[in-house]
């Protein structure tokens, strides 16, 4: 299969689906933390009851990554992906229109399937089918802008709520999704023929490699790590001795390192392999949490904490995309790139409940927790190295090789 080059690169889909990620992550993802106070006080819905189903959603979303990679390698994202808005479209109205408990989670369980085909696995899948070598360029540059979706999302759904109630934000978000993502991702994507190609390639020989379950195991290590930062940065802060504004503060500096991340990738890691800028920023991310667990003691750690965990998780971004493409070829990356992520986005929905539970069982102490989040980071790293060491010469790459 060859990808298009020079001027064919189809650059107009990376400027689709910059609109539509901000589009997908803010009505899917970030919304719910502006909403749910408001939906737990006019249904009378518990917090636990309402971010339960969220959960559920991330749930069912890993449980569909897989098939909507098989899907992205038989159809092509131009497809999958238009698919996806619809279905998103309508769980958002089922979730304006729920009138119970039992209605919400169902409807959470729609969105989770919607995720899987309009988020960033889907629009890796897509760009790297057709972009071939210029396809880590393209994905860094998706990624400023998906980096942007909750500084877009929570400003809009804020403002919407006290307007429309939180059933009519997500009347809005619905019709976001049908009448501005749909079009995007139906007329702008490539279509199924960069796609054929890639449906060819048995997928077996890949499972068994030991490469994949290592790149499995940083992948879903690395998302437990995050899912409790996501979380619980905040009162871990405040536990260390910040007010709450200080530590909103700290905390809220995360997405500008995360951008400055992507920059850093973007003018200075271009030549490096994917799997090697892997291995730095999972490194740096335990090295972040020990950070953390010291601003108690010294308080300028916590701008330690946030510049390399906001910096290297920009990054991790950008290689969940690349490592791949790098290991494992271009052909069949939708299913790959499926069958990667579905424990790790698995594991971001049981990671801070888990990370709960331990600080409840150890008398409302994070140390513990903190002490998991570093043998998760160690472990990230370890397995990216590892993926690295024992993966076979890879397929066409999505860098360029190291030196050239």
């Amino acid at each position: 299969m060859s990808a298009p080059s020079g001027p064919a690169l189809p650059w107009r889909a990376v400027v689709a689906l910059s609109v539509t990620m901000i589009i997908a992550w803010g009505s899917q993802y970030y919304a719910i933390a502006v909403l749910a106070p408001a939906i737990a006080e006019a249904e009378g819905w518990s917090r636990e009851a309402i971010f339960g189903a969220y959960s559920l959603g991330l749930l069912a979303q890993g449980l569909c990554s897989f098939p909507v990679g098989l899907l992205l390698d038989r159809f092509g994202g131009r497809i999958v992906m238009s698919v996806g808005s619809v279905l998103s479209a309508l769980a958002l109205a089922g979730l304006a229109a729920a009138p119970s408990e039992p209605w919400f989670f169902a409807a959470w369980v729609a969105t989770g399937a919607a995720m899987a085909a309009t988020q960033y696995e889907p629009a890796f899948a897509t760009i790297t089918a057709s972009f071939g070598d210029q396809a880590r360029r393209a994905i860094t540059i998706l990624t400023f802008a998906g980096g942007l979706a909750s500084t877009v999302a929570w400003p809009i759904t804020a403002a919407l709520l006290p307007r429309l109630g939180w059933r009519g934000t997500y009347r809005i978000w619905a019709a976001a999704a049908l009448l501005v993502c749909l079009p995007l991702h139906a007329t702008l994507l490539p279509g199924a023929r960069v796609a054929r190609g890639a449906a060819r390639r048995p997928l077996g020989p890949i499972l068994r490699a030991a490469a994949f379950w290592f790149v499995a195991l940083a992948l879903t290590t690395g998302a437990v790590l995050f899912s409790i930062v996501a979380v619980h940065a905040i009162p871990m802060l405040q536990e260390a001795g910040l007010s709450a504004t200080a530590a909103v503060a700290i905390a809220s500096f995360t997405g500008p390192m995360q951008v400055a991340g992507r920059v850093l990738e973007f003018a200075g890691l271009q030549r490096v392999r994917p799997s090697r800028v892997a291995i730095l920023a999972a490194a740096a991310q335990p090295v972040a949490i020990v950070a953390l667990m010291g601003v108690g003691q010294w308080w300028w750690l916590a701008g330690v904490y946030v510049v390399l965990y906001g910096a290297s998780g920009g990054i991790l971004t950008i290689v969940r995309g690349t490592v791949p493409a790098e290991l494992f070829g271009r052909e069949g990356y939708g299913a790959v790139s499926g069958a990667l992520g579905t424990p790790g986005i698995v594991a971001r929905a049981i990671g801070p409940y888990a990370a709960a539970w331990l600080w409840q069982a150890a008398g409302g102490d994070y140390r513990p927790v903190q002490v998991v989040m570093v043998a998760c980071g160690v472990l990230a790293a370890l397995a990216f190295l590892g993926a690295a060491r024992c993966a076979p010469p890879p397929g066409p790459a999505v860098g360029p090789p190291a030196g050239r």
